[in-house]
């Protein structure tokens, strides 16, 4: 019987070398498995991100360019073929927010509040269904219902996509000449438009970041000389209309439209003013020379 137990104990451990080495074979193997699993794609690794990521292309420096003349007025009565053209710009584009229909309600439109805009329904619109409106819409975008700004497509395929909306409902007020005039003076159709410059994103995001450094450090030279001032009659003002005098700052370094008037300044105010630094009264607080001195009392700093 021990004899016996002798080759089972040899045995034994044979088997487990054996497993040993195998399980040692796959390991060394795995890459190449996996590779296999995902349909022949490399598996990324420390080393490969690197490669992957230094061997990815830039964005190219291109000059800004004029774009070609439109011819406004061949919108009066768009051709089959320039509202088709207006719906493959619209498929590209804007379905997934407004829908295939343009009904509102696309995928990517679901979670969204306000919901993006049905074409089909011609009420409730924040500029109007116009053709003037329209444009204004597609240039400017409606940042407070997160409409984007389509300024990036050509002039041109704008007004294509807009004859095709137009189709979604045949009570979209009537396209005049006075109307297509107006949009051509007012965007320089006809002469052609100015597109901007593109820079490689590495040379914006610096530029971005260098923008950033110089409003943070003015930001900040700012709040020091309000908080080091105990005395000026409006930096005790704007102290008492404020929370956080960096978040103050910071809004009105980049809308200063508030340096205009006295008007504009409690339009600041009263745009959601805790999240921009200031006290829900600050809109309402102030007296009328309380609001000239404060106002002067920034004018002044913004200047230093």
């Amino acid at each position: 019987m021990k004899q016996y137990l002798k080759y089972y104990a040899s045995i034994y451990v044979i088997f487990l070398i054996a497993i040993v080495v195998m399980g040692t074979m796959y390991i060394n193997d795995l890459p190449n498995v996996m590779q296999e699993k995902i349909g022949g794609f490399p598996v990324v690794t420390k080393d490969t991100a690197k490669d992957i990521t230094n061997a990815a292309a830039d964005l190219p420096m291109i000059k800004g360019t004029l774009s070609p003349p439109v011819d406004v007025m061949k919108y009066l009565n768009p051709t089959p073929d320039l509202v088709d053209k207006g719906k493959s710009i619209f498929t590209m584009n804007c379905v997934s927010c407004h829908g295939d229909q343009g009904k509102g309600d696309g995928v990517a439109g679901a979670s969204l509040n306000p919901k993006p805009r049905n074409f089909q329904d011609l009420a409730g619109w924040t500029n109007g269904p116009s053709i003037t409106m329209l444009y204004k819409t597609l240039h400017e975008g409606i940042t407070n219902r997160g409409m984007a700004s389509y300024a990036n497509l050509p002039p041109e395929d704008r007004l294509d996509m807009i004859a095709y909306i137009r189709t979604l409902n045949p009570g979209y007020p009537p396209i005049t000449k006075v109307q297509l005039d107006s949009i051509d003076v007012l965007y320089s159709l006809t002469k052609g438009v100015k597109l901007p410059n593109q820079i490689p994103v590495k040379l914006a995001t610096e530029k971005i970041i260098q923008q950033s450094a110089g409003l943070d450090a003015k930001v900040q030279a700012m709040v020091n000389v309000v908080n080091a001032n105990k005395s000026d009659t409006g930096a005790v003002v704007l102290k008492s209309i404020t929370n956080n005098l960096t978040k103050a700052f910071t809004v009105l370094a980049k809308d200063t439209t508030w340096s205009n008037n006295e008007s504009a300044l409690v339009k600041i105010f009263a745009n959601d003013p805790v999240q921009n630094g200031f006290r829900a009264s600050a809109s309402y607080m102030l007296t009328a020379q309380q609001l000239n001195v404060v106002h002067a009392y920034l004018r002044k700093l913004f200047l230093m």
